[in-house]
């Protein structure tokens, strides 16, 4: 199965604000490993992650964070996306870094994973898949476990 995962699950991999959030990513990434699903996310995420943790970690960290970020996920590129992207933002007039994650997820028929309520609900809006793991990860686990 295919999955976008938003830069807003990564991140709690490397955090330790949110304990729940972090097993939920771990869970996340574990299925990964597992061969279950395929994790997704497009370019702009690369560089959304990198401006968010360089918040709270050293360079050094980061370019070690991002490393593995990008040996657990394939990167979508912009020019595959630019029609969904545009045609998700006439639709839903939102901000940038949210489009591309809806758009990939759009592109790929893949389900959207966040810990943006506001993100889940607007791919929602648009017939996505999508789900706020803060408070549907039993819901995404599951469909992943009749998916075996």
């Amino acid at each position: 199965m295919r999955v976008v995962v938003d830069t807003s699950v990564i991140f709690h991999l490397f955090s330790s604000f949110y304990p729940d959030r972090t097993e939920v990513a771990e869970k996340v990434i574990e299925y990964s490993h597992l061969g279950l699903i395929e994790l997704y996310a497009p370019r702009l995420g690369e560089v959304e992650f990198v401006a968010v943790l360089s918040r709270y970690f050293e360079h050094d960290q980061v370019e070690r964070a991002l490393n593995y970020y990008s040996e657990i996920v394939a990167w979508v590129p912009e020019e595959l996306l630019i029609e969904e992207l545009r045609d998700v933002a006439f639709r839903t007039h939102h901000n940038a870094s949210d489009i591309y994650f809806i758009a990939t997820a759009r592109y790929l028929d893949a389900v959207l994973v966040t810990n943006d309520r506001k993100m889940a609900e607007l791919a929602k809006s648009l017939s996505l898949r999508a789900f706020y793991l803060v408070e549907e990860s039993p819901e995404f686990f599951k469909l992943l476990e009749v998916g075996e």
